[in-house]
This record gives C-alpha cells, structure tokens and sequence, in this order.
C-alpha cells in the first residue's frame, strides 16, 4: 500500500519531480506538432538541396516518455488521470498498469487500501 505524508518535503520534492517530467513531456509534443520534417542539409554538386531529417523533436519525445516511465511518481499520477498517451504517444508503463485496474479494481490488493485482512 502507498503511504502518503502529504507534510513530508520528500513527497512534495517527488511529486514537483513527477510533475516536471510531465510537463517536459508536453513540451515535447507540443514542438513536435510544428516542427519542420526536414532540414535544410546544403546543397549538392549541382546546386540541390540536399534535405535533413528532423529526428531532434522525436529524440526528445522519447527520451520524455522514458523519462517519465523511469519515475514511479510520474507514473502513478498518469495512471490516476487514466492518461495512456502524451501528444499521441503512448506511454507504455501507464498502459500497463491501467489495464491492470481495470482487471479488477476492488479485489487488487495494491491498488484499494480498502482491501487487506480482516482485524475486526
């Protein structure tokens, strides 16, 4: 079970963390949305363009979902959102542990505090 100390600087440190890799995250997509898919390479012998690739934009995305999916706090945020996706990238870990709640929610001991053994 997850302990939460909402008064702890640890939590708040992880979470402001968490929260940063998000948002680089939909930095990310937002240049990737814009960015051109070529680049201007030079020209050639006979005076063509020689074009680039763009791959930065799409290096930087991924490196942000693995970023992200490196950091249980991140995760575990965008699970509660039920977010799978950043700019149309999927986010593999996230997808996972949805579909895991989705299972079966209730009788997931990890995922309902609610659930444990009978003290009673």
């Amino acid at each position: 079970m997850t302990s939460i100390d909402g008064g702890s600087a640890e939590y708040w440190k992880q979470r402001t963390e968490a929260f940063r890799l998000i948002r680089d995250a939909e930095d990310c997509a937002k240049r990737l949305e814009t960015a051109p898919l070529y680049l201007h390479g030079g020209y050639d012998e006979d005076g063509d363009v020689i074009p680039v690739e763009n791959l930065e934009p799409h290096d930087d995305m991924e490196d942000a979902v693995r970023a992200i999916e490196a950091n249980e706090t991140a995760v575990s945020i965008l699970v509660a959102q039920r977010r799978t996706r950043i700019g149309g990238r999927p986010i593999p870990e996230v997808i996972l542990a949805v579909a895991r709640l989705e299972e079966d929610p209730i009788e997931d001991p990890v995922n309902n505090p609610l659930w444990g053994s009978d003290t009673d």
